[in-house]
Protein backbone atom coordinates (compact mmCIF):
# COMPACT_ATOMS: atom_id res chain seq x y z
CA UNK A 1 0.00 0.00 0.00
CA UNK A 2 1.24 3.48 -0.59
CA UNK A 3 3.22 5.47 1.93
CA UNK A 4 1.64 8.71 1.05
CA UNK A 5 -1.02 10.51 3.45
CA UNK A 6 -3.38 11.78 1.32
CA UNK A 7 -3.80 8.47 -1.25
CA UNK A 8 -4.83 4.95 -1.03
CA UNK A 9 -2.35 4.04 -4.19
CA UNK A 10 0.51 5.92 -5.40
CA UNK A 11 1.49 6.33 -9.30
CA UNK A 12 3.15 3.79 -10.91
CA UNK A 13 2.50 1.49 -7.79
CA UNK A 14 0.98 -2.36 -8.76
CA UNK A 15 -2.32 -3.04 -7.68
CA UNK A 16 -3.75 -6.02 -8.07
CA UNK A 17 -2.87 -7.43 -12.27
CA UNK A 18 -2.71 -3.24 -12.91
CA UNK A 19 -0.24 -0.22 -12.52
CA UNK A 20 -1.59 2.89 -11.34
CA UNK A 21 -1.11 5.18 -13.66
CA UNK A 22 -2.69 8.65 -11.97
CA UNK A 23 -5.58 9.58 -9.58
CA UNK A 24 -8.44 10.11 -11.43
CA UNK A 25 -10.78 11.61 -8.53
CA UNK A 26 -11.74 11.56 -4.63
CA UNK A 27 -14.53 12.01 -2.80
CA UNK A 28 -16.73 10.96 0.32
CA UNK A 29 -16.89 7.02 -0.77
CA UNK A 30 -13.52 6.60 -1.95
CA UNK A 31 -10.65 7.38 -5.07
CA UNK A 32 -10.42 6.57 -8.27
CA UNK A 33 -7.42 5.72 -10.40
CA UNK A 34 -6.61 5.07 -13.71
CA UNK A 35 -4.72 1.95 -13.73
CA UNK A 36 -3.34 -0.09 -17.04
CA UNK A 37 -3.34 -3.88 -17.79
CA UNK A 38 0.24 -4.33 -18.51
CA UNK A 39 -0.90 -7.26 -20.25
CA UNK A 40 -3.18 -5.95 -22.68
CA UNK A 41 -1.96 -2.38 -22.34
CA UNK A 42 -5.74 -1.71 -21.80
CA UNK A 43 -6.73 1.29 -19.55
CA UNK A 44 -9.34 0.79 -16.63
CA UNK A 45 -10.96 3.34 -14.26
CA UNK A 46 -10.42 1.27 -10.34
CA UNK A 47 -12.50 2.70 -7.73
CA UNK A 48 -11.01 2.15 -4.24
CA UNK A 49 -13.37 2.04 -1.26
CA UNK A 50 -12.52 4.49 1.68
CA UNK A 51 -13.44 2.84 4.90
CA UNK A 52 -12.52 4.42 8.35
CA UNK A 53 -10.23 2.21 10.53
CA UNK A 54 -12.56 3.53 13.59
CA UNK A 55 -16.06 2.96 11.58
CA UNK A 56 -18.20 0.24 13.57
CA UNK A 57 -20.09 -0.20 10.18
CA UNK A 58 -17.08 -0.71 8.15
CA UNK A 59 -17.60 -4.42 7.44
CA UNK A 60 -20.52 -4.19 6.42
CA UNK A 61 -19.93 -1.31 4.22
CA UNK A 62 -17.53 -3.04 2.65
CA UNK A 63 -19.72 -6.08 2.01
CA UNK A 64 -22.31 -3.93 0.42
CA UNK A 65 -20.15 -2.32 -1.92
CA UNK A 66 -18.45 -5.52 -3.20
CA UNK A 67 -21.94 -7.20 -3.31
CA UNK A 68 -23.85 -4.60 -5.43
CA UNK A 69 -20.96 -3.67 -7.49
CA UNK A 70 -20.90 -7.88 -8.43
CA UNK A 71 -24.52 -6.95 -9.50
CA UNK A 72 -23.80 -4.03 -11.46
CA UNK A 73 -21.53 -6.32 -13.37
CA UNK A 74 -24.61 -8.09 -14.64
CA UNK A 75 -26.32 -4.69 -16.23
CA UNK A 76 -24.72 -4.08 -19.48
CA UNK A 77 -26.71 -1.19 -21.40
CA UNK A 78 -24.73 1.59 -24.17
CA UNK A 79 -25.68 4.64 -21.29
CA UNK A 80 -24.46 2.60 -18.15
CA UNK A 81 -20.49 2.48 -17.68
CA UNK A 82 -19.67 -1.06 -17.92
CA UNK A 83 -18.00 -2.56 -14.51
CA UNK A 84 -16.03 -5.29 -14.85
CA UNK A 85 -14.31 -6.51 -11.57
CA UNK A 86 -14.98 -6.02 -8.00
CA UNK A 87 -13.45 -7.49 -4.96
CA UNK A 88 -10.86 -7.08 -2.26
CA UNK A 89 -7.28 -6.46 -2.98
CA UNK A 90 -5.49 -9.60 -1.32
CA UNK A 91 -2.25 -7.75 -0.93
CA UNK A 92 -3.46 -4.34 0.53
CA UNK A 93 -7.28 -5.40 1.80
CA UNK A 94 -8.47 -2.62 -0.54
CA UNK A 95 -11.88 -2.72 -1.67
CA UNK A 96 -12.26 -2.09 -5.49
CA UNK A 97 -14.39 -1.59 -8.47
CA UNK A 98 -13.37 -1.90 -12.04
CA UNK A 99 -14.78 0.33 -14.68
CA UNK A 100 -15.19 0.82 -17.85
CA UNK A 101 -12.03 3.93 -18.43
CA UNK A 102 -14.40 7.30 -20.13
CA UNK A 103 -11.24 9.31 -21.14
CA UNK A 104 -13.77 12.07 -22.78
CA UNK A 105 -14.80 13.52 -19.20
CA UNK A 106 -17.52 13.78 -17.19
CA UNK A 107 -21.04 16.50 -17.72
CA UNK A 108 -19.14 18.15 -14.27
CA UNK A 109 -16.32 19.25 -16.09
CA UNK A 110 -18.00 20.13 -19.55
CA UNK A 111 -20.13 22.20 -17.17
CA UNK A 112 -17.19 24.06 -16.03
CA UNK A 113 -15.59 24.27 -19.36
CA UNK A 114 -19.00 25.93 -21.47
CA UNK A 115 -21.41 26.57 -18.80
CA UNK A 116 -25.32 26.14 -19.71
CA UNK A 117 -25.75 24.15 -22.79
CA UNK A 118 -27.93 23.81 -25.87
CA UNK A 119 -31.60 22.69 -25.50
CA UNK A 120 -31.08 19.87 -28.14
CA UNK A 121 -27.91 19.01 -26.27
CA UNK A 122 -29.47 19.18 -23.13
CA UNK A 123 -32.30 16.63 -24.13
CA UNK A 124 -30.01 14.51 -25.63
CA UNK A 125 -28.02 13.85 -22.26
CA UNK A 126 -31.14 13.61 -20.36
CA UNK A 127 -32.68 10.77 -22.18
CA UNK A 128 -29.25 8.62 -22.36
CA UNK A 129 -29.29 9.31 -18.33
CA UNK A 130 -33.32 8.77 -17.88
CA UNK A 131 -32.49 5.51 -20.29
CA UNK A 132 -29.77 4.32 -18.16
CA UNK A 133 -31.96 5.29 -14.54
CA UNK A 134 -34.53 2.84 -16.38
CA UNK A 135 -32.27 -0.09 -16.76
CA UNK A 136 -30.99 0.23 -12.84
CA UNK A 137 -35.07 0.49 -11.94
CA UNK A 138 -35.82 -3.21 -13.98
CA UNK A 139 -32.63 -4.14 -12.45
CA UNK A 140 -34.51 -3.59 -8.93
CA UNK A 141 -32.00 -0.74 -7.89
CA UNK A 142 -31.54 2.59 -7.08
CA UNK A 143 -28.51 4.72 -8.05
CA UNK A 144 -28.90 7.38 -5.75
CA UNK A 145 -25.85 9.62 -6.62
CA UNK A 146 -27.15 11.16 -10.20
CA UNK A 147 -25.15 13.91 -10.41
CA UNK A 148 -22.63 15.82 -13.00
CA UNK A 149 -19.09 14.10 -11.79
CA UNK A 150 -21.08 10.56 -12.51
CA UNK A 151 -22.57 11.22 -16.03
CA UNK A 152 -18.89 10.76 -18.14
CA UNK A 153 -19.05 10.69 -22.06
CA UNK A 154 -17.65 8.29 -24.29
CA UNK A 155 -15.67 8.76 -27.79
CA UNK A 156 -18.63 9.25 -29.88
CA UNK A 157 -20.31 11.35 -27.29
CA UNK A 158 -22.83 9.15 -25.42
CA UNK A 159 -23.78 10.10 -22.10
CA UNK A 160 -23.07 7.30 -19.92
CA UNK A 161 -24.28 6.93 -16.19
CA UNK A 162 -21.19 5.41 -13.95
CA UNK A 163 -20.44 4.90 -10.43
CA UNK A 164 -22.69 2.15 -9.45
CA UNK A 165 -21.26 1.37 -6.03
CA UNK A 166 -23.16 3.01 -3.79
CA UNK A 167 -26.66 1.59 -5.52
CA UNK A 168 -29.28 -0.11 -2.88
CA UNK A 169 -31.53 -2.84 -3.86
CA UNK A 170 -35.19 -1.78 -3.66
CA UNK A 171 -36.34 -5.56 -3.14
CA UNK A 172 -35.73 -6.08 1.15
CA UNK A 173 -36.15 -9.95 0.43
CA UNK A 174 -33.15 -9.67 -1.28
CA UNK A 175 -30.27 -9.99 1.09
CA UNK A 176 -31.01 -6.61 3.53
CA UNK A 177 -28.62 -7.08 5.90
CA UNK A 178 -25.91 -6.51 3.09
CA UNK A 179 -27.99 -3.12 1.30
CA UNK A 180 -29.35 -1.52 4.15
CA UNK A 181 -27.30 -0.05 6.14
CA UNK A 182 -27.99 2.85 8.08
CA UNK A 183 -25.79 6.06 6.76
CA UNK A 184 -27.05 8.61 4.26
CA UNK A 185 -25.07 8.33 0.99
CA UNK A 186 -25.15 10.69 -2.17
CA UNK A 187 -24.38 13.94 -3.01
CA UNK A 188 -26.02 16.48 -0.79
CA UNK A 189 -26.70 19.30 -3.64
CA UNK A 190 -28.31 16.63 -5.80
CA UNK A 191 -30.24 14.86 -3.14
CA UNK A 192 -34.06 14.12 -3.11
CA UNK A 193 -35.29 15.75 0.48
CA UNK A 194 -36.79 11.90 1.47
CA UNK A 195 -33.25 10.69 0.69
CA UNK A 196 -31.69 13.35 3.07
CA UNK A 197 -33.56 11.98 5.81
CA UNK A 198 -33.32 8.22 5.32
CA UNK A 199 -31.36 6.70 1.84
CA UNK A 200 -32.46 3.24 2.81
CA UNK A 201 -35.88 3.53 1.94
CA UNK A 202 -35.57 5.92 -1.37
CA UNK A 203 -37.02 4.21 -4.84
CA UNK A 204 -36.06 5.11 -7.96
CA UNK A 205 -37.99 8.81 -8.05
CA UNK A 206 -34.88 9.45 -5.46
CA UNK A 207 -32.93 8.67 -9.14
CA UNK A 208 -35.39 10.93 -10.94
CA UNK A 209 -35.65 14.35 -8.58
CA UNK A 210 -31.35 14.20 -8.98
CA UNK A 211 -31.58 14.01 -13.27
CA UNK A 212 -34.41 17.19 -13.00
CA UNK A 213 -31.64 18.59 -10.63
CA UNK A 214 -29.08 17.96 -12.96
CA UNK A 215 -31.04 18.97 -16.10
CA UNK A 216 -31.61 22.50 -14.15
CA UNK A 217 -27.72 22.77 -14.27
CA UNK A 218 -27.80 21.77 -17.72
CA UNK A 219 -29.85 24.27 -18.43
CA UNK A 220 -29.14 27.38 -16.26
CA UNK A 221 -25.53 26.53 -15.77
CA UNK A 222 -25.69 26.37 -12.20
CA UNK A 223 -27.45 24.71 -9.83
CA UNK A 224 -30.86 25.56 -8.53
CA UNK A 225 -29.85 25.13 -4.64
CA UNK A 226 -26.36 26.72 -5.84
CA UNK A 227 -24.99 28.77 -2.57
CA UNK A 228 -27.65 26.36 0.15
CA UNK A 229 -26.63 24.39 2.41
CA UNK A 230 -27.79 20.94 2.40
CA UNK A 231 -30.16 21.79 5.44
CA UNK A 232 -31.05 24.90 3.92
CA UNK A 233 -32.25 22.46 0.86
CA UNK A 234 -34.18 19.82 3.36
CA UNK A 235 -35.80 22.28 4.98
CA UNK A 236 -37.42 24.41 2.19
CA UNK A 237 -38.37 21.11 0.85
CA UNK A 238 -40.07 19.88 3.76
CA UNK A 239 -41.59 23.28 4.27
CA UNK A 240 -43.29 22.52 1.18
CA UNK A 241 -41.20 24.85 -1.03
CA UNK A 242 -41.89 24.19 -4.97
CA UNK A 243 -38.81 24.27 -7.25
CA UNK A 244 -37.40 27.00 -9.00
CA UNK A 245 -38.83 27.52 -12.78
CA UNK A 246 -36.08 27.02 -15.24
CA UNK A 247 -37.84 29.50 -17.09
CA UNK A 248 -36.54 32.01 -14.60
CA UNK A 249 -32.65 31.40 -15.55
CA UNK A 250 -33.31 30.20 -19.10
CA UNK A 251 -36.08 31.90 -20.78
CA UNK A 252 -35.42 30.32 -24.14
CA UNK A 253 -36.41 26.92 -22.51
CA UNK A 254 -39.19 25.20 -23.80
CA UNK A 255 -42.42 25.26 -21.98
CA UNK A 256 -43.33 21.05 -22.04
CA UNK A 257 -39.17 20.92 -21.05
CA UNK A 258 -39.73 23.39 -17.83
CA UNK A 259 -42.67 21.45 -16.60
CA UNK A 260 -41.08 18.38 -16.61
CA UNK A 261 -38.09 19.79 -14.79
CA UNK A 262 -40.46 21.51 -12.30
CA UNK A 263 -42.70 17.88 -11.83
CA UNK A 264 -39.17 15.79 -11.57
CA UNK A 265 -38.26 18.07 -8.69
CA UNK A 266 -41.29 18.11 -6.40
CA UNK A 267 -40.65 17.61 -2.77
CA UNK A 268 -42.94 15.09 -2.64
CA UNK A 269 -42.21 11.63 -4.42
CA UNK A 270 -45.68 11.35 -5.00
CA UNK A 271 -45.58 14.44 -7.05
CA UNK A 272 -42.68 13.16 -9.59
CA UNK A 273 -43.36 10.86 -12.14
CA UNK A 274 -43.69 7.30 -10.91
CA UNK A 275 -40.63 5.87 -13.24
CA UNK A 276 -37.60 6.40 -15.62
CA UNK A 277 -39.39 5.09 -18.44
CA UNK A 278 -42.03 7.69 -18.47
CA UNK A 279 -39.45 10.49 -18.26
CA UNK A 280 -37.71 9.09 -20.85
CA UNK A 281 -41.18 8.98 -22.96
CA UNK A 282 -41.80 12.50 -22.17
CA UNK A 283 -38.26 13.50 -23.56
CA UNK A 284 -39.18 11.79 -26.25
CA UNK A 285 -42.66 13.37 -26.64
CA UNK A 286 -42.38 16.84 -24.91
CA UNK A 287 -45.48 18.09 -26.57
CA UNK A 288 -47.45 15.70 -24.27
CA UNK A 289 -45.53 17.27 -21.04
CA UNK A 290 -48.01 20.64 -20.83
CA UNK A 291 -51.04 18.78 -21.65
CA UNK A 292 -50.34 16.08 -19.07
CA UNK A 293 -49.57 18.45 -16.45
CA UNK A 294 -52.16 21.39 -17.42
CA UNK A 295 -54.65 21.14 -14.51
CA UNK A 296 -58.25 20.61 -15.43
CA UNK A 297 -60.49 23.18 -16.56
CA UNK A 298 -63.40 22.99 -14.16
CA UNK A 299 -66.68 22.77 -15.65
CA UNK A 300 -68.94 25.64 -15.41
CA UNK A 301 -72.58 24.64 -14.66
CA UNK A 302 -74.81 24.96 -17.68
CA UNK A 303 -76.58 28.61 -16.82
CA UNK A 304 -72.99 30.24 -16.69
CA UNK A 305 -72.50 29.22 -20.80
CA UNK A 306 -74.01 31.97 -22.63
CA UNK A 307 -74.35 29.98 -25.76
CA UNK A 308 -76.10 27.06 -24.34
CA UNK A 309 -78.56 29.62 -22.09
CA UNK A 310 -79.11 31.05 -25.00
CA UNK A 311 -80.27 28.11 -26.19
CA UNK A 312 -82.61 27.02 -23.74
CA UNK A 313 -84.20 30.40 -24.01
CA UNK A 314 -84.62 29.71 -27.63
CA UNK A 315 -86.14 26.69 -27.30
CA UNK A 316 -88.57 27.49 -24.36
CA UNK A 317 -90.02 30.27 -27.02
CA UNK A 318 -90.14 28.00 -29.86
CA UNK A 319 -92.43 25.72 -27.07
CA UNK A 320 -94.26 28.70 -26.43
CA UNK A 321 -95.11 29.74 -29.78
CA UNK A 322 -96.13 25.76 -30.50
CA UNK A 323 -98.13 25.69 -27.45
CA UNK A 324 -100.12 28.95 -28.82
CA UNK A 325 -100.57 28.08 -32.44
CA UNK A 326 -101.99 24.27 -30.89
CA UNK A 327 -104.38 26.28 -28.79
CA UNK A 328 -106.19 28.65 -31.50
CA UNK A 329 -106.24 25.39 -34.27
CA UNK A 330 -108.77 23.76 -31.46
CA UNK A 331 -110.38 26.80 -30.35
CA UNK A 332 -110.96 27.12 -34.22
CA UNK A 333 -112.47 23.31 -34.37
Amino acid sequence: MAETEDRLLADGERFGNYTVRRMLGKGGMGEVYLVEDPLSNELYAVKVLLVPEDDASSAERVDRFIHEAECAMNLSHPNLAAVHDAGRDPETGLCYMTMEYLPHGSLKDKLEREGALGIAEVTTIAADIAAAIAVIEEAGLVHRDVKPANIMFSADGTAKLADLGISRFTDYRVDSRRTDAGDVVGTPAYMAPEQMLDSRTVDIRADIYSLGVVIWEMLAGYRPNEGESAMTTLARALEGHLPPDVLSARPDCPAPLASLVRSMMMPEPSQRPADARSVLWMLAHPEQIARSSAPAQEKLPWYCDRATLYAVIALVFSLEALIVAIATVVRRM
